[in-house]
């Protein structure tokens, strides 16, 4: 079990977090929220002004008690963006680097069966500068869990590699963490990598965690306008609230609500849950509106209409569908609907 609360001031930057988790966790954000410097601060490579560490019933920091333990006995499993591999040593030797307190005999036998694992047995007896990113990814990997880490961290692990690649990689990682069973962070910005491996996210906005759920409720009902973005809403819009009734005054519709709801600023749909108001259930649909088409977009598998009320100068709503679907059109629909439970009410 991790728990981690801490602050830390930075170059006019604050960072403030606050993260429980036994599973694997994702924290995503925009570049520069803090998630790279959370976990340094985990590993010990940097220190907090305030807070306290613990991973496993070990206080790994604490600055009321003055507990900061050194890296070197955190038994934190770091894999940096860059792998981190010593040059000037094999892939063997990396990842006997990893087996700390066992014999060399101990040492080697790891490192063989991890080579093993991880399927660079080949290149045992290479040097980092002869390997390929996928294959110094694994002699990375390797290299951690020789040292059996109670907690394993990985910062953008497929961030340097192919499509094709990731996807490999991806595979035996979701094994990987699937017999873990310790804490994982895992960082990325790629929403549906993160769907696929995780269980919960933590959603960090200018240092401060502002989102932290299970990835279903996360992605259902993201809360707030920075974790629907990285969640990949396109399509949100100030609101004006008055009682029950909604005014979205970019997109040029209204709606009931059937309750008051306090706090909120936004709303978004996601471009592919826009439908056809004629195929629409009744009682489904929470607004629907006459539309013209701006923009149409041919994406790989996708097409992607930028669509607005019609007659008007509005900014455009992004609807998204299979090329399938968009082929099955016969003749345009009259109106668009959002569907009352897609709706998202963001702060």
């Amino acid at each position: 079990m991790l728990v981690c609360d801490i602050g830390k001031n930075l170059n006019g930057f604050s960072l403030d977090v606050n993260i429980a988790t036994n599973g694997v966790t994702a924290l995503m954000g925009a570049s520069g929220s803090g998630k790279s410097m959370t976990l340094r601060c985990i590993a010990g490579i940097s220190k907090p002004d305030r807070g306290r560490i613990e991973l496993n019933g070990v206080v790994l920091f604490d600055s009321e008690k003055k507990i900061n333990l050194p890296p070197q006995k955190r038994n934190t499993g770091f894999l940096f963006q860059d792998y981190a591999l010593f040059p000037n040593m094999t892939v063997r030797q990396n990842i006997m680097t990893g087996a700390k307190h066992k014999t060399t005999h101990e040492k080697q036998s790891a490192a063989e069966e991890l080579a093993e694992t991880f399927h660079i047995t080949p290149h045992l007896n290479k040097y980092p500068c002869q390997l390929s990113g996928g294959e110094k990814q694994r002699c990375a990997l390797a290299r951690i869990l020789a040292g059996s880490p109670d907690i394993l961290m990985l910062d953008e692990p497929f961030a340097a590699l192919d499509s094709h690649l990731r996807w490999e990689l991806e595979l035996e990682l979701a094994e990987l963490l699937k017999s873990f069973n310790k804490p994982v962070l895992y960082v990325s910005h790629n929403r549906s990598e993160v769907y696929r491996l995780c269980d919960d996210i933590v959603i960090l906005n200018a240092g401060k965690n502002e989102v932290f759920g299970d990835k279903r409720t996360v992605f259902k009902n993201p809360a707030t306008v920075q974790a629907a973005r990285l969640t990949g809403c396109k399509n949100i819009a100030a609101v004006d609230i008055a009682g029950t009734r909604v005014s979205v005054p970019d997109w040029g519709i209204e709606f009931e609500l059937t309750e008051i709801l306090n706090g909120i600023c936004y709303v978004g749909i996601r471009s592919n849950y826009i439908i056809p108001a004629s195929i629409a259930k009744e009682g489904e649909v929470v607004a629907a509106f006459p539309f013209e088409i701006v923009s149409e977009i041919e994406d790989t598998f996708t097409s992607i209409l930028m669509v607005r009320k019609r007659g008007t100068n509005l900014p455009v709503i992004r609807w998204e569908m299979p090329k399938k679907e968009r082929a099955a059109l016969r003749g345009m629909p009259q109106e668009l609907a959002f569907l009352r439970e897609y709706v998202l009410f963001l702060r």
